[in-house]
């Protein structure tokens, strides 16, 4: 007797049979499909790499375990080299700090000592200027003196010089620094005779020196005593018989010549 199916009021008829068939659970499916579950008709499964990404991501987020070592190696690097990072900045910070420090006190240091070597390079100047100012200063040759003969005509003959009366043996001083051109005894009526040429090239004659003191080529100073007044030479009596040639020149008024170098006779 063939086969009948019953057909029921509270039975549906039976649909044909397509294969194999996997039933899963909505909820299931829903967070398969999130993990990137692939169901085959074989009924095997497989996650593809951009499901693992996110399910180790969803993972991370809810507090559960990573078990995909890279990522997990990324996510350890990335917080290490955060860290580092910030580690780096704060170190370049306190070298920036310290580099501006060390500027600063270098630069105040350097500023210290351009200053100290200013005020002593304006010491050795205002000292080679006080120096120079005393070695060029001009002095009166000869203290306690009258003045007799001035610079003019006399018996009918020129006189070039200003007598100055003293007693022999008084000192007979260089008007200023300079150098002996001529000392000894004159031929021409000038007794023991000195001559000088000062640092402007002023030459003094002193002459009726009773004493020389210094020699040809010596250096003298302003104040240095050079002779001692005398009565020699054709001399009326004892005197220092003084005249001045600037520049080595012809001989002009002692007197006003003085006078413009601050020595009143």
């Amino acid at each position: 007797m063939p086969k009948t199916r019953y057909v029921g009021r509270h039975r549906p008829a039976a649909r044909p049979s397509r294969g194999r068939q996997i039933v899963v659970p909505v909820a299931l499916l829903s967070s398969t499909v999130a993990a990137g579950l692939v169901i085959h008709d074989t009924g095997t499964t497989e996650l593809n790499p951009e499901a693992v990404a996110m399910k180790n991501v969803s993972n991370a987020g809810t507090g559960a375990g990573v078990s995909d070592p890279d990522v997990l190696a990324a996510a350890t690097g990335s917080r290490v080299g955060a860290r580092s990072s910030r580690d780096l900045a704060g170190q370049a910070r306190t070298v920036i700090a310290g580099a501006t420090q060390t500027a600063t006190q270098t630069a105040g240091e350097a500023q210290a000592a351009a200053d100290k070597a200013a005020a002593a390079k304006a010491a050795a100047k205002a000292e080679r200027e006080r120096a120079i100012a005393a070695a060029q200063r001009w002095v009166s040759p000869v203290s306690g003196y009258s003045l007799t003969s001035g610079f003019g005509f006399r018996w009918g003959k020129m006189h070039p010089a200003q007598d100055l009366a003293c007693p022999v043996g008084s000192s007979v001083h260089a008007l200023s620094s300079g150098t002996v051109v001529f000392a000894g005894w004159s031929t021409e009526g000038y007794g023991n005779f000195v001559k000088i040429r000062y640092w402007d090239g002023t030459v003094s004659w002193m002459a009726h020196n009773s004493r020389l003191l210094v020699s040809v080529g010596e250096q003298v100073s302003p104040g240095q005593v050079v002779a001692y007044s005398g009565n020699t030479g054709h001399s009326t009596g004892p005197h220092v018989h003084l005249e001045i040639h600037p520049e080595g020149g012809a001989a002009v008024p002692p007197l006003p010549w003085l006078a413009a170098h601050g020595i009143d006779l």
